[in-house]
């Protein structure tokens, strides 16, 4: 029994301590757009010539 009260008590703390954190000093950064494959770009820098006629590109 004292097992199980000492995980509650150290889940309890450790949740404190993170909305304690959260609240006083939330994270400061911003989602940003990744950039996307351009696959156009990459087909026009193949040397289609060099390839065989089973080539997917």
């Amino acid at each position: 029994m004292r097992k199980i009260l000492m995980l509650i008590a150290a889940f309890a703390l450790a949740t404190g301590a993170f909305w304690v954190t959260m609240l006083t000093s939330p994270p400061r950064l911003e989602a940003k757009v990744q950039t996307r494959i351009d696959t156009r770009e990459l087909t026009l820098k193949v040397h289609l010539e060099d390839g065989q006629p089973s080539d997917a590109f």
